[in-house]
């Protein structure tokens, strides 16, 4: 019994395979062959612990992103070479990652902890001025802490960048070529008008000259609306205090003025709804939204203002065309349009203002049923 108590102890100290002395009584040589199978077993057990320890390891050295493991407390427990130099310091185990890491990132990590409901998370978040994605991936099912996976994208970035400007490019000469086309034929027109002495050349000009003046105002259009998408959310005026249901009423009341046959229909806009937006760009948007609505045929438009959970929401509803699914994730492209008139941003305007805002823009829609469309903005 002795010599099992000390041999069991070895094994707790990590010894491989302590020798069992002596030759035991047969009453417990079964006793002894089956500790020495256990002691074989735990040994081979730890050897291939170690060689899947060190593959990890080597794999983690090596592996272009930075993976950082994390336990429910927020404290580091292991991480690689890579994650040392997205962080700019070494992330020794026990590290509290508050205290070495990005204060959003810490934050980002320890409400995914702290919250069970998903199994993966993704976000960017920038750091000095490098783009990172980063993914977290819970340990156990038990929420006992996550791990950390960071890749710097700033270069992939940039690029998508200088390809969105180029394309960006692109359609604004494809915009302004436009125009440019039957402002050139109308002054060919005045000059043949003029050099043929036509009797009716004062008609003529007026014709032309009007026509003119229309696609300029077009040009101009397209111009500040180009203008508009390309400027930096900082740059952007901020929001203040508006009546939303004041500023949906107005734009009701505007699109009832027109000769159309759409029934517009308001719902709960008398009473004030305070909400962080621009007024004059908050009934942009809304006159956007109501004239897609117009253009796509729609009959009854339902206009409802709510509020509820710290914001104020739009939601218009039209009984139109609808959208088609193929094209419905591509409305708030830049230059996308299911028209060929306009240029192509309004929505993509809408969603920036939005979005600036702290609010958010949806889109439904159900081809041949009509679409909706729902924002949300901030109360105050």
């Amino acid at each position: 019994i002795r010599a099992l108590r000390e041999a069991a102890l070895m094994i707790a100290r990590g010894e491989r395979e302590p020798q069992l002395s002596g030759t035991p009584p047969a009453e417990f040589a079964p006793v002894f062959a089956a500790f020495r199978r256990m002691a074989s077993d735990l040994s081979e057990s730890r050897l291939a612990l170690e060689e899947a320890q060190r593959r990890t390891a080597a794999i983690l050295r090596n592996v272009a992103s930075g993976v950082v493991a994390i336990d429910r407390s927020g404290v580091i427990t292991l991480a690689n070479p890579r994650a040392d130099a997205l962080f700019d310091r070494s992330l020794p185990p026990g590290t509290p990652l508050a205290r070495v890491g990005s204060p959003l990132i810490a934050s980002k990590v320890a409400d995914f902890i702290t919250r069970d409901a998903l199994e993966e998370e993704e976000f960017d978040v920038e750091v000095e001025g490098r783009q990172l994605h980063g993914r977290l991936t819970r340990l156990t099912r038990g929420g006992q802490g996550a791990v950390l996976t960071l890749d710097d994208v700033s270069e992939l970035a940039r690029a998508q960048r200088v390809l969105a400007w180029g394309e960006m490019a692109r359609q604004v000469a494809h915009e302004i070529k436009n125009p440019l086309t039957p402002i050139r034929l109308g002054v060919q027109h005045l000059k043949r008008a003029r050099a043929a002495g036509r009797g009716d050349f004062d008609e003529i000009l007026d014709q032309n000259v009007a026509r003119i003046l229309a696609e300029i105002d077009r040009l101009d259009e397209i111009a500040r609306a180009f203008s508009r998408y390309g400027t930096a959310p900082s740059q952007q005026p901020p929001s203040v205090p508006v009546d939303v249901a004041h500023v949906v009423r107005d734009v009701v009341a505007l699109e009832t003025l027109g000769e159309s046959v759409v029934q517009w229909r308001l719902h709960d806009a008398e009473l004030p709804a305070m909400a962080a937006a621009s007024g004059d760009e908050l009934r942009e948007v809304l006159l956007n939204i109501l004239e897609n609505a117009r253009l796509a045929s729609a009959r009854r438009v339902d206009i409802v203002v709510r509020r509820d959970d710290g914001k104020v929401s739009v939601v218009v509803a039209d009984d139109g065309e609808g959208i088609a699914p193929d094209a419905l994730p591509r409305i708030f492209e830049p230059h996308f349009s299911t028209r060929t008139s306009g240029s192509g941003l309004g929505l993509a305007i809408s969603r920036r203002m939005i979005e600036g805002w702290g609010g958010g823009i949806a889109v439904s829609s159900e081809r041949g049923k009509g679409t909706r469309v729902e924002i949300d903005l901030v109360a105050v």
